[in-house]
């Protein structure tokens, strides 16, 4: 049975202005009067104060209820083409129903109900009680039943069609515990799909409450204990994605900080690198301005000085390089008594031979605190190895290893194996040292200190002279015996020779027995 609807819609777009709104609501009306059935319709306009003046903002009118499905169409293609924002309001007897939406698609559910007759027949009355009834707990209750089951016999309904709205109210699922399953294990459904979307997607995902919150109202399940369920997988996700962020943050800050130290350790390394760069070239600068002098000229001074500064070389560090390579090229000055023998290596370069002599004679003496007093045989052990072995390789760099210390100890280790008698060894040794003459009828054969030569036709041996160890220097240079043995143990101590090869063995060569030992000849 047709029924009047009485309808209303107006336009609440904000953005719209006072001549916009009266276009479309003109336009609508327009609109409206084009459908069959329509013409003879009178529309009343809806006034609104703006800005002191009145403005049309929507229009009422009332219409046949079997034309309500083709202005819900008509209006739902208004909105696909234009979304504005719309108030609709459709009092059906006592029966009102009302949206605002810009969207056509929330239109297509009212068409449904339209389409079905809901609107306007006793399954309409039946049905919105079984939802009300419904939405309370989620499940028809006995006593619920009950009074649908009256109200069916009001209505004029029949059992089997009261069953059917029944089922279309609860659903699926019949008790409020199957309701509570199934929106238990979607809620879980739609948090892992987040959960997914966090891995694979950089922006954060949209809240899913609204979609299960329109799950619940489908489900009939009260929005309570659905709200409750939800905030259950809520705080696990929020739990979840919190220690993921925490992790991802100390995964970071630990990247950050490794790429740090690893920059940094790199950067220590280059100007490591650098440095020793820099180094390396100021050294070959120091062996270049070195090469044919012992000490720079002022003009390959200046040339260090720059390159130090260039290369930013402290001045200890430059003066450690140029000790370096002046020791490298020159001999080593190394000393552990704190004597200095840079003088005696000036010396020994110009081949001043005299005057390199009565310098190693001061720098002993130095060396052991003797204040020019001569050596014993108490005090010649304690001349430190360091410093004899610099005087040594000093004395033999500069005269092509004719003169000291191993030279002097060579030529002993000849004696001994001559000389038998310890006093003939000693003066054999003196003697083959230049530093004695045979003794004669009228001379023990001692000879002056200025008699003694010194230069590179001297014996093998001859210099440095044992000045140090003489107890008088005004007649003769005369070393005592005592002394001597003292020095070459000593010298043997600190500076030992190679031992010396044993004579080879002809296999072939015949042996005689002598006292019962075999020996080869």
């Amino acid at each position: 049975m047709a029924q009047n609807i009485a309808c209303l819609i107006k336009f609440v777009e904000p953005q719209l202005k006072h001549d916009e709104l009266d276009n479309e609501v003109r336009y609508l009306i327009d609109d409206l009067r084009d459908l069959d059935g329509m013409g003879q319709i009178r529309f009343d306009p809806i006034l609104e104060n703006r800005d002191a003046a009145q403005v049309r903002i929507g229009t009422r009118f009332i219409a046949h209820s079997d034309l309500l499905v083709s202005i819900l169409r008509r209006l739902r293609d208004r909105l696909y083409y234009k979304p504005l924002e719309t108030w609709f309001l459709f009092q059906i007897s006592d029966f009102n129903l009302q949206i605002q939406t810009d969207r056509a698609d929330d239109l297509i559910d009212l068409m449904a109900t339209a389409q079905s007759g809901l609107l306007f027949s006793p399954e309409r009355d039946y049905l919105a009680e079984a939802e009300t009834y419904s939405r309370t707990q989620g499940e028809l209750s006995p006593t619920e039943l009950d009074n649908l089951n009256l109200l069916r016999q009001r209505l004029g309904l029949s059992a089997e069609q009261a069953e059917l709205l029944n089922a279309r109210v609860v659903g699926p699922y019949k008790t409020q515990a199957e309701k509570h399953r199934h929106f238990d294990e979607t809620a879980a459904a739609e948090f892992d799909r987040l959960r997914h979307m966090d891995a694979d997607q950089p922006f954060a995902p949209k809240d899913p409450w609204p979609v299960l919150q329109e799950l619940a109202e489908n489900l009939a399940l009260p929005i309570p204990e659905a709200e409750t369920i939800y905030q259950k997988h809520w705080q696990r996700y929020s739990d979840e994605a919190k220690l993921k962020t925490e992790q991802q943050a100390a995964t970071t800050a630990e990247e950050a900080r490794l790429a740090t130290e690893t920059k940094a350790k790199g950067d220590r390394q280059s100007q490591v690198q650098q440095a020793r760069e820099h180094l390396e070239q100021y050294l070959a600068l120091c062996r270049e301005t070195m090469a044919s002098r012992l000490y720079p000229s002022e003009f390959d001074q200046g040339r260090l000085d720059q390159a130090r500064r260039l290369r930013d070389i402290s001045i200890d560090e430059a003066i450690a390089l140029e000790t370096t390579v002046r020791n490298e090229l020159y001999g080593s000055i190394e000393s552990a008594a704190g004597v200095d023998y840079s003088r005696l290596r000036d010396m020994l370069l110009q081949q001043a031979w005299q005057e390199a002599d009565m310098e190693t004679e001061a720098v002993i003496l130095k060396a052991l605190n003797r204040d020019m007093q001569p050596v014993t045989v108490a005090t010649v052990q304690r001349l430190p190895a360091v410093d004899l072995a610099t005087i040594d390789a000093l004395w033999s760099r500069y005269s092509n290893k004719r003169f000291g210390f191993k030279a002097q100890q060579q030529v002993h280790r000849s004696q001994q194996q001559i000389q038998q008698d310890d006093r003939q060894q000693w003066l054999a040794f003196q003697q083959a040292l230049g530093w004695r003459e045979p003794p004669s009828l009228f001379s023990q054969g001692y000879r002056p200190y200025h008699d003694l030569n010194f230069s590179l036709e001297a014996p093998l041996g001859h210099l440095p002279t044992w000045r140090w160890c003489c107890p008088s220097l005004s007649d003769r240079y005369r070393l005592s015996l005592d002394v001597m043995a003292a020095v070459i143990h000593h010298l043997g101590l600190c500076m030992p020779l190679d031992p010396v090869p044993a004579p080879a063995v002809d296999p072939a060569a015949p042996t005689v027995l002598t006292g019962g030992v075999t020996r080869a000849r």
